[in-house]
């Protein structure tokens, strides 16, 4: 994925600290470690570790490490990074969510064709874990879900945390 360099033309950076509101369009890559509420369309999207977004986001391809609240449209790959957190409903070609990566809302990820579905497969070759909180116990377990061998439409997808208990 993209990195932003200060010199880099065509790119938007809001730093911590600092809170916009409005409509952002930009060629290549926009970093918000500040909060914006509103519109952003961009090639490629980076909300830092300390960054919150609500509205209304169509990017690319796009790597969340921050707080998101909006409609996420992305045409390539949407990553969680473990400190992220999604909340609202996203449309993306793939979707990367790491350990400890928050997600709240409703999914539509894209159908692959067979070439996309190998190079998929090449990056995630083991089962990803994931903790399912079963409703009518208030314990968490832990499921391996295989690497998908074909094309899948998520429909609704909501993961929580488990609940500890202290002592």
């Amino acid at each position: 994925m993209a990195t932003f360099r200060p010199d880099q033309e065509n790119s938007v950076y809001i730093g911590q600290g600092v809170e916009l509101t409005g409509e952002i369009r930009a060629r290549d890559v926009i970093v918000i470690d500040g909060d914006y509420d509103g519109e952003i369309v961009c090639s490629h999207l980076v909300v830092g570790p300390t960054g919150t977004v609500k509205g209304k986001i169509t990017a690319t391809s796009a790597e969340i490490s921050g707080h998101v609240s909006a409609e996420i449209t992305t045409k390539q790959l949407m990553a969680v990074r473990s400190t992220g957190r999604v909340e609202g409903s996203w449309d993306c070609g793939a979707i990367e969510v790491a350990r400890g990566a928050v997600l709240s809302g409703s999914a539509n990820v894209a159908e692959s064709t067979p070439a996309q579905r190998g190079e998929a497969q090449k990056r995630l070759p083991e089962p990803a874990y994931v903790e399912v909180e079963d409703e009518e116990e208030e314990e968490a377990t832990v499921a391996a879900v295989p690497a998908l061998t074909g094309p899948r439409r998520l429909t609704r997808l909501a993961l929580r945390s488990p609940r500890r208990s202290a002592g």
